[in-house]
């Protein structure tokens, strides 16, 4: 009954959220140390015109365990760790690593008062790790144990599930609910793989649900509203077969109600990743109107305490929507 009750309110949510502001803005890059997020206070990481991601070297070597010091004489950033000296001059693409010159596509900038350095070439050089998930532009840095560990709870076993990593401890937080960063990485997987395509004159509603951890559940509801002001929702429990979607597995769902795309307004969808005994920290948002006049999609947290995310500007609509 729980999970009945559970996707009854998403199907409710569909239509609540269509009253969202529909203001787009660019995600914004967010960097993670040893499974930790970093917060920039005064100054956020950007892409350079050489396709590199420059951060505040101060607050990502503080998270690293590493000593940075600045030389405003000759505007050279130093930044030492286990051993390991790098050495970069703003405006230089040379830079040193343990005395041997090695050069790089891009240079370290000065910008808000701050020093800025291409982050894969100072972290590779200091021995981490780095991985870049363009979905929600999130740079993650791993130095595999070679410096203070993480606050993060030790342990647990690490899976992949269609190319996305999932720690049964370190990514559930304290009450058992999967961290928001991860649940977002989750919920953007789904949509990347849930279409609305058309053949033979007909239209079909087709996803593969992505694999996801033991125990959580998908949830995902999709209403298309009207321009006479019916609708029709899909979702994974109801009465009318002809509105019936599956809840796992690969489905093509034929849209038989629908005759004339003209007809249609726009597509409203919700998705979720929930453990039926947790409570989920968000949902994914999209909306869709048909004549392109707005196209949104939106991570909306269940608490206020959490921040949402606008991916209107990324977000391959294209791709999703061939009605």
């Amino acid at each position: 009954m729980k999970r009945i009750a559970k996707i009854l309110t998403i199907v409710l949510i569909v239509t609540c959220l269509l009253s969202l502001p529909t203001s787009a803005v660019e995600l914004p890059i967010r960097v993670v140390v040893n499974g930790t997020k970093i917060n920039f206070p005064d100054a956020e990481p950007f892409i350079d015109e050489n396709s590199r991601t420059q951060v505040p070297i101060r607050f990502v070597g503080e998270a690293l365990g590493a000593n940075v010091s600045w030389d405003g004489n000759t505007k050279k950033v130093t930044i030492t760790l286990n051993g390991k000296k790098v050495v970069l001059q703003i405006g230089n693409k040379n830079y040193e690593v343990n005395g041997q010159q090695k050069q790089m596509d891009t240079v370290a900038l000065l910008k808000e008062s701050r020093t800025f350095v291409p982050v894969r070439f100072v972290s590779e050089a200091l021995g981490a790790t780095v991985k870049w998930n363009a979905n929600i532009r999130t740079v993650y840095i791993d130095m595999n144990g070679d410096v203070t560990p993480s606050p993060e709870p030790a342990g647990g076993t690490v899976k992949y599930y269609d190319g996305i990593a999932f720690n049964d401890v370190t990514d559930v937080d304290q009450y058992g609910r999967i961290k928001v960063e991860k649940l977002k990485e989750f919920l953007l997987k789904l949509a990347d793989q849930l279409r609305f395509v058309k053949e033979n004159g007909k239209y079909y509603i087709e996803c593969t649900y992505p694999e996801k951890p033991e125990g959580y559940e998908w949830g995902l509801g999709i209403r298309v509203s009207n321009k006479d002001g019916t609708y029709i929702t899909y979702s994974q429990v109801g009465r009318n077969p002809k509105w019936l979607i599956p809840s796992e597995g690969a489905f093509k769902k034929e849209a038989s109600d629908i005759t004339d795309i003209n007809k249609v307004k726009l597509i409203n969808i919700v998705i979720s990743l929930d453990h039926p005994k947790n409570d989920s920290l968000g949902i994914l948002n999209i909306v869709y109107y048909m004549d392109k006049s707005e196209m949104r999609a939106k991570f909306v947290p269940e608490s206020g305490t959490i921040p949402s995310e606008n991916y209107s500007e990324t977000f391959d609509f294209n791709k999703m929507f061939q009605w």
